[in-house]
């Protein structure tokens, strides 16, 4: 008796073409990119996560999760941060590039 399986390439190809794994793939991306802008921020003003994740009224982890890009952060949690960098907060809208 012979069972037809398929192989963990064949299943990842077929999982990476699909709708629902584009869409993980870019708000990951998305988390990536602001962990590294606030990152990139924090370390050019010399301060700590802990200093910045206080003055932002959050936890350290939570802050190092959020720059390592492993959550999606609120408008509002992203709002505390700029403010504690001594940044403003500025979001746009651009079309996708043709």
């Amino acid at each position: 008796m012979q069972e037809n399986h398929s192989s963990y390439d064949d299943v990842a190809r077929r999982r990476r073409g699909s709708a629902d794994y584009r869409q993980g793939y870019d708000e990951a991306r998305r988390a990536y990119l602001i962990g590294q802008e606030i990152r990139e921020r924090r370390l050019a003003l010399g301060l700590s996560q802990t200093e910045v994740a206080a003055a932002a009224g959050m936890t350290q982890p939570a802050l190092s999760r959020l720059e390592a890009g492993g959550v999606v952060p609120t408008i509002t949690v992203l709002d505390r941060i700029a403010t504690a960098l001594g940044a403003e907060l500025t979001v746009t809208i651009t079309p996708h590039a043709a």
